[in-house]
């Protein structure tokens, strides 16, 4: 079930030029939201980082965030399904393939994909997945949720190759954070997370699951985690909207167990979405 918001309407068939920035040079940006029960998750901090994304690449987004707002709710509406993910893009337009910045006359080409979403099953959340690790040759700014994603697919597809189910990024002997999620670990009974730069996505789960873990007087601190840590992680997990809260069993040949520190900021979790 699915249904596109393109060119000022709702419709089931939408289509781009061929001479399309985003296609050229993946000159945009982008957002996932989750929608339970009619509810979208957050949408609030979505757009915040949507238009935040836009700011930092100078791309115009031809409407307000009032304006996405009454677009999504009206989609979740039409759709009519208990749980929606919504995929909202916004490109520099569609013109002659060029280096620089095409006229200003140019609109954005934005719309928004509202599909059905199947959660994570339960038989896989509570076992935990594999992670891999793999070089972070992603750029400089990763705080930006542009659509140049080739290294998070190669990464991706790097660790599904292997039997996981997400590639852990590593620069500088360090962890940032994953092809398409934030990475958490207890580590001498303190959650460490990589801190906020350019080096990984604000994620809107991470930021929830800080609050979540202070609420829980869990000890937190925002630092990176080294190489050399990962066999004193004592349990782990990624976060990240479509996977919301997956505990991890094993990073390459680090084996872990599903903690019951990560089943309880899960549960704190799913308590707020529903």
């Amino acid at each position: 079930m699915y249904l596109y918001f393109f060119k000022d309407k709702f419709c089931k068939d939408a289509y781009l030029p061929i001479e399309e920035r985003a296609v050229n040079f993946g000159d945009g940006v982008y957002e996932v939201v989750l929608s339970y029960y009619n509810k979208p998750f957050k949408l609030d901090e979505h757009l915040n980082r949507l238009f935040y994304s836009a700011s930092n690449i100078f791309l115009k987004i031809p409407y307000s965030k009032e304006e996405i707002e009454n677009i999504v709710y009206e989609g979740i509406r039409i759709l009519n399904i208990d749980y929606v993910k919504i995929y909202v893009q916004v490109s520099r337009g569609s013109y002659e393939r060029m280096h620089e910045f095409p006229p200003n006359e140019v609109e954005s080409n934005f719309f928004i994909i509202f599909r059905l979403f199947k959660p994570i099953e339960e038989s896989i959340r509570f076992n935990g997945v594999k992670l891999f690790t793999y070089p972070d040759i992603r750029w400089e700014r990763c705080d930006i949720k542009s659509l140049n994603l080739l290294p998070n697919v190669l990464a991706k597809e790097y660790s599904k190759r292997k039997g996981g189910f997400e590639a852990l990024f590593i620069k500088n002997s360090k962890i940032t954070e994953c092809a398409s999620s934030s990475f958490f670990a207890f580590i001498d009974d303190k959650l460490i997370t990589h801190p906020l730069t350019n080096e990984i996505l604000a994620g809107i789960t991470r930021n929830e699951v800080l609050n979540i873990a202070k609420s829980l007087n869990f000890e937190v601190i925002e630092r990176p985690i080294y190489v050399y840590e990962l066999e004193r992680i004592e349990e782990c997990f990624i976060t990240g909207t479509t996977t919301e809260i997956l505990p991890v069993k094993s990073i390459d040949n680090f084996n872990y167990k599903v903690g019951e520190r990560t089943l309880k900021i899960y549960r704190v979790f799913k308590e707020r979405i529903l």
